[in-house]
């Protein structure tokens, strides 16, 4: 099968090679009934349009990559859903590589979008070993928005959360309940700059109400509902004082959950339990999840927005936007069982 060229299409169509770049480009300044036939001809023909050699042609790059840590997270997928809603609004294209919270792959990804000279990357999670390396990216030539926490780098642009206030926010509402042995079951935080800061936001909760912060109580692993589990089994095991669990993501109350129940103790008349994005199971999942809500579509939507902007201007100006979060009081937290 012969291979349909740029220059077919323009004979085809009886005009310039320019005028089928336009229309494939810049469609707006083409007329309405040129445009039509070009189309008309590409479908066909079935012509495949090679961006990547008009974007070097062009000296033009129109490709923007996101990382994410992981594409399991209803969550992560509300971001994606954000930032592809308004990157499809533009001439842009998006990519995305999936890090899996390692940093290694992290940085390979940020590495090979750097060597294909994209436009820009958001980066949905960065742990901090690889925060000198996008800054570098950044020096080069190549936009880099962070998103998902409140961001105080001075060289990157920032769209997230104040992780660190809804954290606290939480704890105190726990302990405004009644509950002074609050468990807390997060993801990395020895690697991961928003988890850290959630941790930070519930010890220093804890302090400021005069409650001993007790190691025992706080489990660090990878977010998902089988963590969760594995994690809510162990705290029930160490304390059986336990009246309260703040897991700091969905995922990981959700297993709690199922832990709690195998242990045959009721939610929130034994212990109670709260969690943080506000995912979409968490109203359905029996008793409703207490949670933070998390604008994640919202924070997608911005941060390409961002990106978009600062690509298009070349403006240095650092931008950095902070994303309210709230309380969503559903059934799983009470008061604790000596209360009622």
């Amino acid at each position: 099968m012969k291979r349909i060229s740029m220059i077919d299409v323009a004979k085809a169509a009886n005009v310039s090679q320019a005028t089928v770049s336009r229309a494939l480009n810049t469609p707006s300044r083409v007329s309405k009934e040129t445009l039509e036939k070009i189309i008309n001809i590409i479908k066909e023909t079935n012509y495949i349009y090679n961006s990547a050699a008009a974007d070097f042609t062009r000296q033009k790059k129109t490709l923007i990559g996101l990382i994410v840590f992981t594409l399991k997270s209803s969550i992560q997928t509300g971001l994606i859903d954000g930032i592809q809603k308004e990157i499809e609004k533009t001439n842009y294209s998006l990519i995305i590589g999936n890090s899996h919270y390692d940093p290694a792959t992290e940085h390979r990804l940020i590495q090979e979008f750097q060597e294909r000279q994209l436009a820009g990357i958001i980066v949905a999670e960065s742990t901090e070993l690889n925060r000198d390396f996008l800054r570098s990216v950044h020096k080069a030539g190549i936009h880099v928005v962070l998103t998902w926490d409140k961001n105080e780098d001075p060289v990157l642009d920032s769209v997230g959360i104040d992780n660190y206030k809804a954290s606290s926010d939480m704890t105190n509402y726990l302990i405004g309940l009644g509950h002074r042995r609050i468990g807390f079951i997060a993801g990395m935080y020895n690697k991961i700059e928003r988890v850290r800061h959630r941790f930070e936001g519930y010890c220093d909760a804890l302090k400021a109400a005069d409650i001993p912060i007790d190691h025992k109580l706080i489990i660090s692993t990878t977010p998902s509902a089988l963590n969760g589990k594995i994690a809510m089994a162990q705290l029930l095991s160490h304390d059986p004082d336990l009246t309260a669990v703040f897991a700091a993501s969905d995922a990981l109350a959700f297993g709690a959950l199922s832990a709690i129940r195998d242990k045959k103790l009721r939610v929130p008349e034994d212990i109670s339990i709260c969690g943080f994005d506000d995912a979409e199971f968490s109203s359905f999942c029996s008793p409703s999840l207490t949670t933070i809500h998390v604008p994640t579509e919202e924070m997608g939507r911005c941060a390409a927005n961002v990106i978009v902007e600062k690509i298009r201007t070349g403006k240095e100006n650092q931008l950095k936007i902070t994303l309210d979060t709230n309380i969503i009081i559903r059934d799983s937290c009470g008061n604790p069982p000596h209360k009622k």
